[in-house]
Protein backbone atom coordinates (compact mmCIF):
# COMPACT_ATOMS: atom_id res chain seq x y z
CA UNK A 1 0.00 0.00 0.00
CA UNK A 2 1.23 3.43 -1.04
CA UNK A 3 1.24 6.01 2.23
CA UNK A 4 1.46 9.35 1.45
CA UNK A 5 1.22 12.08 3.96
CA UNK A 6 1.25 16.04 4.67
CA UNK A 7 1.92 16.10 8.02
CA UNK A 8 5.65 16.93 7.70
CA UNK A 9 5.82 17.91 11.69
CA UNK A 10 5.17 13.89 11.95
CA UNK A 11 7.99 11.41 12.87
CA UNK A 12 6.92 9.14 10.38
CA UNK A 13 6.95 11.64 7.48
CA UNK A 14 9.88 11.32 5.40
CA UNK A 15 9.65 13.24 2.12
CA UNK A 16 5.78 13.21 1.91
CA UNK A 17 6.07 9.25 2.62
CA UNK A 18 4.62 7.22 5.46
CA UNK A 19 7.33 4.90 7.32
CA UNK A 20 5.00 4.06 9.98
CA UNK A 21 4.31 0.14 10.25
CA UNK A 22 1.00 0.21 10.92
CA UNK A 23 -1.38 2.86 10.53
CA UNK A 24 -4.67 3.61 12.51
CA UNK A 25 -7.46 6.12 11.31
CA UNK A 26 -10.09 6.82 13.77
CA UNK A 27 -14.46 7.11 13.07
CA UNK A 28 -13.78 10.86 12.43
CA UNK A 29 -10.92 10.05 9.86
CA UNK A 30 -8.16 11.57 11.84
CA UNK A 31 -4.93 9.65 11.39
CA UNK A 32 -4.48 8.18 15.16
CA UNK A 33 -0.90 7.09 14.05
CA UNK A 34 0.04 10.69 14.18
CA UNK A 35 3.41 11.14 16.34
CA UNK A 36 4.61 14.91 16.55
CA UNK A 37 8.05 15.51 16.21
CA UNK A 38 9.32 18.21 17.98
CA UNK A 39 12.76 18.17 16.20
CA UNK A 40 11.25 19.01 12.56
CA UNK A 41 10.46 23.12 13.94
CA UNK A 42 9.44 25.66 10.79
CA UNK A 43 12.78 26.26 9.47
CA UNK A 44 13.81 22.42 9.37
CA UNK A 45 10.52 21.08 7.79
CA UNK A 46 10.89 19.83 4.31
CA UNK A 47 11.09 22.21 1.48
CA UNK A 48 7.97 21.56 -0.48
CA UNK A 49 9.70 23.11 -3.58
CA UNK A 50 12.83 20.53 -3.74
CA UNK A 51 10.28 17.53 -2.61
CA UNK A 52 6.85 17.94 -4.69
CA UNK A 53 8.47 15.67 -7.37
CA UNK A 54 8.38 12.06 -5.58
CA UNK A 55 9.87 8.82 -6.75
CA UNK A 56 7.48 6.49 -8.05
CA UNK A 57 6.25 4.16 -4.73
CA UNK A 58 8.33 0.99 -6.50
CA UNK A 59 11.23 2.74 -6.28
CA UNK A 60 10.80 5.18 -3.14
CA UNK A 61 12.83 3.36 -0.04
CA UNK A 62 9.86 4.56 2.12
CA UNK A 63 7.34 2.00 0.15
CA UNK A 64 5.47 -0.39 2.20
CA UNK A 65 4.30 -3.56 0.92
CA UNK A 66 0.83 -4.77 0.50
CA UNK A 67 0.71 -6.75 3.65
CA UNK A 68 1.01 -3.30 5.33
CA UNK A 69 -2.06 -3.14 8.14
CA UNK A 70 -4.44 0.01 8.08
CA UNK A 71 -6.69 -0.54 10.64
CA UNK A 72 -9.75 2.12 10.17
CA UNK A 73 -13.35 2.78 11.86
CA UNK A 74 -14.13 5.92 9.60
CA UNK A 75 -17.60 4.68 7.85
CA UNK A 76 -15.92 4.67 4.26
CA UNK A 77 -15.94 2.78 0.96
CA UNK A 78 -12.70 1.35 1.24
CA UNK A 79 -13.41 0.08 5.32
CA UNK A 80 -13.77 -3.73 4.80
CA UNK A 81 -14.07 -5.39 8.51
CA UNK A 82 -11.93 -2.48 10.05
CA UNK A 83 -9.53 -2.85 7.60
CA UNK A 84 -8.68 0.03 4.74
CA UNK A 85 -8.50 -1.35 1.37
CA UNK A 86 -7.75 1.02 -0.29
CA UNK A 87 -4.32 0.99 -2.44
CA UNK A 88 -3.18 3.89 -1.20
CA UNK A 89 -4.26 6.76 1.32
CA UNK A 90 -3.12 9.91 1.93
CA UNK A 91 -2.96 11.52 4.97
CA UNK A 92 -3.91 15.58 4.90
CA UNK A 93 -2.64 18.18 7.32
CA UNK A 94 -4.81 20.01 10.07
CA UNK A 95 -4.82 22.20 12.98
CA UNK A 96 -4.20 18.81 15.54
CA UNK A 97 -3.73 15.89 13.41
CA UNK A 98 -3.51 14.22 10.15
CA UNK A 99 -6.34 13.04 8.26
CA UNK A 100 -7.72 10.42 5.64
CA UNK A 101 -7.93 12.45 2.63
CA UNK A 102 -8.87 9.46 0.57
CA UNK A 103 -12.24 8.87 3.09
CA UNK A 104 -15.21 8.48 0.75
CA UNK A 105 -18.19 8.04 2.41
CA UNK A 106 -20.48 4.59 2.17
Amino acid sequence: MDLRCKKTNCKHNKNYACTASEVHIARNTDCQTFDRDFLKTEDKLQDVSRDMFELAPEVSEYSHSDKLCVDCRAHCLFNKMGKCNANGITVLDNDKKGYCGTFIED
